[in-house]
């Protein structure tokens, strides 16, 4: 119905069309957001520039904080040798693992099932909410592409269970050491479901008289075991700075970000997967369908390994489900896919078209449109206020020799100061009002700190944004 060759050919620049407008437009258009795709940012730039492709530094030093692997830092200073230091070189490996994720899935069911399943699957995946935000697919931290190869490894183990392809074993591990290079620890969270599910379709035998699985063992032991040796070598400490980082918040010692158990559930529910009342009942009729019963025990274990683990930890950021989200697609999916095929009067080309617009219309528009926004929460926007000044004004003078002035996390300040570095221009970055001088410009939002400023000098305000206010300091008063 849809496999004409003209067919086809809509079909594919239907899905480029969908990704550009969720996961690439408007994608500089926003500032560096704070945390950890400023860490990443900064990281990248001084890798770019010291040409240590081993250790983060930050500030010209090793980053102990920053304790993952450098496989997205190497991808982004690939796209800052290509495009410049911009925000778009920052966030481009993110919107790329996000958009070969919607790929991945609509060739994989494509291929094994029905066309009009893997557009379902798609456009589920890629208007879910939780995809293309921030966190995810349209900023510069590592989850997506964790998360796309977390896929890519399910999708070789799945191949090696149920389409007996020998050789899926050693690019399981491929993508698994991939996945490893991206986030570390956050690679093996499921593991578990892989051992369950050898043990369960009784492959225990057939992975040890396989050939590809020692190759792949091998070479994924020889890249993790020697990275951790090498880093430690270059960067003393870092093995205990991964064991607090990383392995402590899974091991339930780490008490920020505690939330309760059903963090994740109530999430999806309320606004990172809005397909989550669809889940349930495709859940339900890939169980008691007896064609499909193995494979949807397979997807089972896999999502639920992973969530009761994310779900114990103590500690719980809300793109820690980003992971989930192909099955969740999967699932919710199967429910839309299964009322068109009870239908007999959308068995044509044009009513099939007519639902599946009718369908993700809505849902894609919203997508795109806050693909388009880029709005950024009101509480974490008046916290980042120095940033976003820092932003607008990067492609001028207006940041030249200036003084932030500022009691926060300044990692994504750091981001700019580089960014006007390329250029030519500087300007500082300080926490105290003591080292400031006459005939200084300070930018400065902390209202303490404007009152210890304004009591201190006689200051004349030349511009401003929100709470972020540009002073000239005339003298002492």
């Amino acid at each position: 119905m849809l496999q004409k060759k003209h067919h086809i050919y809509a079909i594919y620049g239907l899905l480029f069309l969908s990704i550009y407008f969720v996961f690439f437009q408007h994608l500089d258009s926003f500032h560096l957001r704070n945390w950890d795709e400023s860490m990443f940012a900064v990281n990248a730039y001084e890798m770019s520039n010291n040409n240590n492709y081993i250790v983060p530094f930050y500030k010209n030093l090793p980053d102990i904080w920053n304790s993952k692997p450098p496989l997205q830092l190497w991808f982004q200073v690939v796209f800052i040798k290509i495009i410049g230091y911009n925000e778009l070189a920052i966030r481009m490996p993110s919107a790329l693992a996000s958009s070969a994720s919607a790929l991945v899935l609509f060739l994989f069911f494509k291929k094994r099932t029905s066309i009009v399943l893997a557009l379902c699957v798609f456009f589920v995946f890629i208007s879910s909410g939780g995809v293309a935000t921030f966190h995810a697919g349209r900023t510069g931290d590592a989850d997506a592409l964790l998360s796309f190869f977390i896929l890519c490894y399910c999708l070789s183990f799945y191949k090696y269970i149920f389409e007996n392809n020998e050789k899926s074993i050693l690019f399981f591990f491929i993508f698994l050491t991939l996945a490893f290079l991206t986030k570390s620890i956050a690679a093996f969270l499921f593991i578990p479901a892989v051992l369950i599910i050898v043990i369960c379709f009784k492959k225990i035998n057939n992975v040890f008289a396989n050939k590809w699985f020692y190759m792949g063992i091998s070479l994924f032991l020889s890249i993790s075991i020697g990275y951790f040796f090498l880093r430690e070598s270059q960067n003393n400490g870092y093995i205990n700075s991964l064991i607090n980082n990383d392995i402590k918040k899974f091991a339930f010692q780490i008490d920020s970000h505690k939330e309760p158990f059903d963090f994740y559930i109530n999430n999806f529910f309320s606004y990172r997967f809005i397909y989550f009342l669809l889940v349930w009942p495709g859940l339900l009729l890939l169980l008691i369908n007896q064609k499909h019963k193995e494979k949807t025990l397979f997807l089972v274990l896999f999502f639920m390994f992973y969530f009761l683990i994310i779900s114990f930890s103590t500690t719980k950021l809300e793109w820690y489900d980003l992971p989930l989200f192909p099955f969740l697609s999967v699932f919710s999916a199967y429910t839309i896919y299964y009322i068109y095929s009870k239908t007999k009067y959308l068995q044509t080309t044009m009513n099939c078209t007519l639902f599946l617009c009718f369908t993700f219309s809505i849902p894609c528009y919203f997508a795109f449109r806050n693909a388009y926004k880029s709005e950024i929460n009101p509480a974490e926007k008046k916290l980042e206020i120095l940033t976003e000044y820092a932003f607008k004004n990067s492609k001028n003078n207006a940041l030249k020799d200036i003084v932030f002035l500022t009691p926060d996390f300044d990692r994504a300040l750091y981001f700019y100061k580089y960014k006007l570095n390329t250029k030519g221009m500087d300007f500082q970055i300080t926490q105290s009002i003591d080292g400031i001088q006459n005939n200084t410009t300070v930018i400065v939002a902390n209202d303490s700190l404007k009152l210890a400023l304004t009591q201190k000098f006689d200051c004349q305000m030349v511009d401003s944004l929100q709470s972020a206010i540009k002073f000239n300091i005339k003298a002492l008063k």
